[in-house]
Order: structure tokens, then C-alpha cells, then sequence
């Protein structure tokens, strides 16, 4: 009976030693899994802004709106990763449907190649016509709106010739446990080329 009895503490004890030793390790995975479904989530959230973004340049074409509309696009399929995330977006004449983004428009707007935004620039008004335009806004206007580098009424839209321009998007995922680290970034770029709406 004696015997029984020390059996029946040993085997607790080696159960517990084993729930010690598993139980990280459980939840490790948990988390791991937790983590990555989040950040494969917003790696999808970042590439269709991107996606979004460029179909709206494509479609606005030489429009004196269209970073305006590219950026309303973007703001709204970059919703579940939201603003305070974002980086950057840069909108850029592309050579082709490969072509890299720029290594200079990351840093900033380059005039004649590309335009870069922040997360202030998604709350910056469009001009209307006919009204003088107040710093930091759209609208072309030389030495004041923030789409002056590569004004949209500046693209090629003629058929045959129409450009391609390119939406690159940067946002930062924040992990949750900081067990992979405290944020990683995350990048996205889509090309495409510009509807025609000039024919000769």
C-alpha cells in the first residue's frame, strides 16, 4: 500500500515537471500564431491600399485631383491598420511595370519624378478653383501645394503613350507580446499605367 502511495506522488510530480516544461513552449505557439495571423493581415491591408490607390491614379489620370483622390482611396483600404501606422505613400512615374520606387522619393518629393505624403497630408483640403491655395495643399500650385513635384495635370495620357505611374505604400505593424521584436515595416507597391483620355 506504501508502495502505491509513493508511486502516485512520483507520477504527479513528473506530471508537473512536464506541464512546466511544455507549458511555455504551448503558449510560444499560441502567440507565434496570434502574431503572425496579425501581421499577415496587415501585409494584405497594405498591399490592396496599394492596389486601390493605384487604380484611382490610373483612373484620375492627369485630373488637378488626382493625388487627392489616390490618397482618399488609400485612406480607405488602409482602414484596419489606420493612419498613426503610416509611414508614407509615395506616387511615382514609373519607366515600366517592374520598375523600382525611387530610392530618393522614399526620403522625399522629387520634382518632375514623384510625390511623397505622410499621414498629415491624408487631412489636407483640395483647392477649388478660382480660390487662392493655402500651403501644404492640392492643387499645383509652384512653391505651395504638396503635389507640385509631379503635378498630375503633367502625365501623359494620350493613347499610345499614356505613362505608368506607381503607388508604394509603408506602414508599421506593432507586435503585441515583443517577442518577434517591437514593429517591423511593412511595403507595398503597385504600377500601373494611366487611362487614356487623350486621343489623336
Amino acid at each position: 500500500m506504501a508502495f502505491l502511495r509513493k508511486k502516485g506522488r512520483n507520477e504527479r510530480g513528473a506530471a508537473l515537471v512536464e506541464a512546466a516544461l511544455i507549458t511555455p513552449v504551448f503558449f510560444l505557439l499560441i502567440f507565434g500564431i496570434l502574431e503572425m495571423g496579425l501581421l499577415y493581415r496587415d501585409s494584405l491591408t497594405n498591399s490592396n491600399a496599394a492596389k486601390e490607390g493605384a487604380r484611382a491614379a490610373s483612373v484620375n489620370g492627369s485630373s488637378p485631383s488626382a493625388d487627392f483622390l489616390i490618397l482618399r482611396s488609400i485612406e480607405n483600404g488602409i482602414e484596419p491598420i489606420g493612419l498613426q501606422n503610416l509611414e508614407h505613400v509615395v506616387v511615382f512615374k514609373a519607366s515600366g511595370p517592374g520598375a523600382p520606387v525611387p530610392a530618393a522619393c522614399k526620403a522625399g518629393s522629387q520634382p518632375g519624378l514623384c510625390n511623397r505624403y505622410d499621414a498629415a497630408s491624408f487631412f489636407r483640403q483640395l483647392n477649388v478653383t478660382g480660390t487662392s491655395t493655402p500651403t501644404g495643399h492640392f492643387g499645383c500650385t509652384p512653391g505651395l501645394s504638396i503635389d507640385r513635384y509631379w503635378c498630375p495635370g503633367t502625365r501623359n495620357t494620350k493613347l499610345g503613350e499614356s505613362e505608368y505611374v506607381g503607388v508604394h505604400i509603408e506602414t508599421r505593424h506593432d507586435y503585441i507580446t515583443g517577442f518577434f521584436g517591437a514593429s517591423t515595416n511593412l511595403e507595398d507597391t503597385t504600377i500601373i499605367r494611366l487611362e487614356p483620355t487623350e486621343y489623336s
